[in-house]
């Protein structure tokens, strides 16, 4: 039973987590360049083709066309923790958090990321941070729940 709700909440997560980006990208085409977006956008297009590698060009042309832009590790980042390659889905998500750290969207990913390592502690950190947020507030409170966390 316990590991169908696991199951259930981790498709939640996953759903959630692609609308959060689709939201995240909508607000930041107001504030990085068009052509960033285009390329993340067409990056993200191949991914869910799954067409990985062509993907990783394009999010890296990105990221060279603006290195400020967190557009192109986020999708990065959600591009390797769906294919389970943790490290790299860490490494991109670490670095767009250092370029936006106040985008929820990240927040969420990272603690989402947390869980699947089986890193407890960064996960209820991370699940923190979002419970102050009220559009997370009540998702952060389930998973701070299911990780025994919850302040």
């Amino acid at each position: 039973m316990k590991a169908i709700k696991n199951y259930q909440l981790k498709m939640k997560n996953y759903g959630l987590l692609f609308l959060i980006f689709n939201f995240t990208f909508l607000i930041s085409n107001c504030l990085y360049s068009q052509d960033v977006n285009q390329l993340v956008s067409e990056g993200n297009k191949l991914i869910k083709e799954k067409k990985y590698d062509e993907a990783v060009k394009i999010l890296f042309e990105a990221k060279k066309l603006d290195e400020k832009s967190p557009l192109p590790d986020i999708s990065l980042g959600m591009m390797f923790l769906q294919k389970n390659s943790l490290w790299e889905a860490e490494t991109h998500l670490k670095s767009a958090e250092k370029l936006d750290p106040e985008l929820c969207g990240i927040q969420y990913t990272i603690a989402l990321l947390y869980e699947k390592k089986g890193d407890k502690e960064n996960a209820v950190k991370y699940w923190n941070k979002l419970a102050k947020n009220s559009d997370f507030k009540e998702t952060a409170k389930r998973h701070l729940l299911f990780l025994g966390g919850e302040k």
